[in-house]
C-alpha cells in the first residue's frame, strides 16, 4: 500500500524556483494542485515560472529573495505567510556558491 499526499490547495515554498530543477518541481507540484511561492534572484524568470504555474490552475507568486541573506529569508517567509496563510511545505532547492 502506497502513501498518497494530497497537495490540492496546499502552499509549497520553492527556493530556486524559476529555473532548472526548481522550475521543474514548481510545474510538477502545480500540476498536482499545490499553490506555490517561488523564491529566486531573477524577477523576469520568476514571472515566467509563475505564469506557467498559474496556467495550470493554481495560485502562484514570485518573491525576490537571496537565500544567503538570513534577514531576507525571514522577511520573505513572513510575506509569504501574510499573502497565503498556512505554509504546508518547503522545497529547499536554492544553492549557495562558495569560491575557493
Amino acid at each position: 500500500m502506497g502513501t498518497h499526499m494530497e497537495l490540492k490547495d496546499k502552499l509549497i515554498i520553492i527556493t530556486g524556483g524559476c529555473q532548472g530543477l526548481g522550475r521543474a518541481m514548481a510545474e510538477y507540484l502545480a500540476g498536482k494542485g499545490a499553490n506555490l511561492a517561488l523564491l529566486d534572484l531573477n524577477q523576469e524568470k520568476l514571472d515566467q515560472a509563475v505564469a506557467v504555474c498559474e496556467a495550470l490552475g493554481v495560485k502562484a507568486r514570485a518573491y525576490l529573495c537571496n537565500v544567503a541573506n538570513e534577514e531576507q529569508v525571514v522577511d520573505t517567509v513572513s510575506k509569504v505567510a501574510e499573502d497565503f496563510g498556512a505554509i504546508h511545505g518547503l522545497v529547499n532547492n536554492a544553492g549557495r556558491w562558495h569560491s575557493a
